[in-house]
Order: structure tokens, then sequence, then C-alpha cells
């Protein structure tokens, strides 16, 4: 189940669920839970697998990092992101886990 939300101001809501300090960037698809999942090269330390995971992800779904914004859960490995409606399409096609 692909947990996307549409909000009022043109953008989208999803969940996410991190794993830092992996051997390389990698896409695991939405979890039976409806959160996408994504391992990061990055340590969670200091915003470091945050920004690396803005950066992974505004290049998967074709938009620029400023327009990724995670909205909550900063410092958790289960964070709400935003993104523009036009990713919407690009995150619905990512595959399930």
């Amino acid at each position: 189940m692909k947990d996307i939300k549409d909000r009022n101001d043109a953008r989208i809501g999803f969940r996410v669920r991190i794993q830092p300090s992996a051997p390389r960037n990698e896409l695991l698809g939405w979890n039976t839970a409806g959160e996408l999942r994504v391992k990061v090269a990055a340590p969670a330390r200091e915003g470091e697998a945050n920004a690396e995971l803005v950066s992974f992800l505004a290049k998967r779904l074709g938009v620029a990092k400023r327009e990724i914004v995670v909205e909550s859960g900063a410092s958790s490995r289960s964070k709400v992101l935003s993104a523009p409606a036009s990713a919407a399409g690009a995150l619905r096609a990512l595959p399930e886990q």
C-alpha cells in the first residue's frame, strides 16, 4: 500500500523508513505499513542521512532537492516527507516490497 496524501498546496506527503550507514544508496520499495523504504550510505549524524535521502529521492523522482521537504521525523528513522504533486506518478510507480 502506498501512503501518498494529496495536500492543498500542490504538494504530496508520504512516509519514509530510512536505514542510514548502508553500503550504498538503495530504494527498496513500499512496505506493508505504507512506508517507502530507503537505504542511504550517509551516517545518521548532524543531518547527513537526511541530506543524502533528499538528494537521492530528488534524483529518483526527477525534481530539485529544494522541492523535497522533511516535514517530520528529522531525527527518526520514520519520516514524513513532501514533494511537488508532479512527483505523484513517479512515487506510485515505485515497486512494492
